[in-house]
């Protein structure tokens, strides 16, 4: 008579078990080896990072136009005169205006961190040089040099002319 199914399938669960534990050994003895020649690195000691302190900041409104120009800068508990400035650039004209509030840093003694948006130009020497000419130009007395006629009009009198009417004078 034929064997029944679960004579078959007992006899392959135990081919299968024999097998298994054939490799788990030849594989226990490779690892073995092979820990052996891994040698395991130093761990490194591990250091504590000192936390940062977090930046004090503060919350202030700000009134910008659409071109994020800012139109003004209201503190926190003056949201009341933020929305009347806003209002009134809104009456005044075509351009759009809006109110957002804004966390600006603080420095540690409380007060706000100076960003400077646009640093100055460099003015060259040159060009204080020329400005100082410009400005001496108009020390000069304008009145000295103007005769006045009977008639009442202004005549601008050449420095020839002012020579000629001194040497006459003079003799």
């Amino acid at each position: 008579m034929a064997k029944s199914r679960q004579a078959l399938r007992r006899e392959v669960e135990a081919a299968e078990a024999q097998a298994a534990t054939k490799k788990t050994a030849s594989s226990k003895k490779k690892t073995a080896t092979k820990k052996v020649t891994k040698k395991r690195k130093a761990a490194k000691p591990r250091t504590k990072r000192a936390r940062e302190q977090m930046q004090r900041r503060r919350l202030v409104w700000v009134v910008y136009s659409s071109t994020m120009r800012e139109e003004g800068r209201f503190l926190f508990y003056e949201k009341e005169k933020a929305e009347e400035l806003l209002e009134t650039l809104l009456a005044k004209g075509k351009r759009k205006y809006f109110l957002q509030p804004l966390k600006e840093a603080l420095n540690s003694d409380g007060t706000p961190v100076v960003q400077v948006s646009n640093p100055t130009p460099e003015v060259d020497d040159e060009d204080v040089s020329a400005d100082a000419e410009a400005e001496n130009t108009d020390d000069v007395d304008v009145d000295a040099e103007l005769d006045l006629d009977d008639d009442g009009g202004d005549e601008l009198e050449s420095d020839g002319d002012a020579d000629a009417a001194e040497q006459s004078a003079d003799s």
